[in-house]
């Protein structure tokens, strides 16, 4: 007998087989169940693996900013280090442009910025130039903490503030630039310091109070 016989004769066995069953059911009044669950369960499988395939999940670690009296902004302490004063850096996010300030005043304010980058434009792949404000992040840095390895946790934060309408890859972006020094347009690394911290613990903050 040989392997096409073999196959025919299988086929014809479960055909016989599955026409008895349904028989039986008929003639039972009772419906088998178990070949339905099995195709809802590898339907449902599928599509599991269908969307977990395309999804990529991560952690963005941020926390919101304690809130201080309006008193307070601006003071600091005499007795520390010029390098150890925390200089409360805000990055502030609108639809025309985004601002860099400090709340210590140390680098500019929010009348007088350190900072201005306008909005390239609604529909743009990249609204706002990253680069510009990742260089001037790496200035104060190289200005006021010589000594990177040396800095205070307290140096190291900055707050993002951005309204809830914020579109989420210009969050993502200004986090990536804020944190450390990345390399500019063709991978080129003018400063020799890709990698640099900036600021990476970041704060979230809505909107202007």
């Amino acid at each position: 007998m040989t392997t096409g016989q073999v196959r025919a004769r299988a086929r014809m066995a479960m055909k016989k087989r599955e026409e008895q069953i349904e028989q039986e059911e008929l003639e039972s009044g009772e419906l088998n169940l178990v070949p339905y669950l099995d195709i809802v369960t590898n339907i449902l499988l599928f599509l599991l693996a269908s969307i977990s395939s395309g999804v990529l999940f991560g952690q963005i670690n941020t926390s919101l900013p304690d809130h201080a009296p309006s008193a307070a902004v601006g003071n600091n302490d005499p007795k520390k280090k010029p390098d150890e004063q925390p200089l409360q850096l805000v990055v502030s996010v609108t639809n025309n442009e985004v601002l860099l300030w400090s709340l210590s005043e140390l680098e500019g304010t929010l009348e007088t910025p350190k900072l201005r980058i306008p909005r390239n434009g609604l529909d743009a792949e990249q609204p706002y130039n990253y680069a510009r404000l990742n260089e001037a992040l790496l200035e104060i840095v190289t200005r006021r903490f010589p000594n990177p390895d040396t800095r205070e946790p307290a140096t190291k934060q900055i707050i993002l503030q951005a309204d809830p309408t914020t579109r989420y890859e210009i969050v993502i972006g200004i986090m990536d630039h804020v944190r450390s020094v990345v390399p500019g347009e063709g991978g080129a690394d003018p400063s020799g310091k890709v990698g640099l911290e900036l600021f990476p613990v970041v704060h979230f903050s809505s909107g202007f109070e």
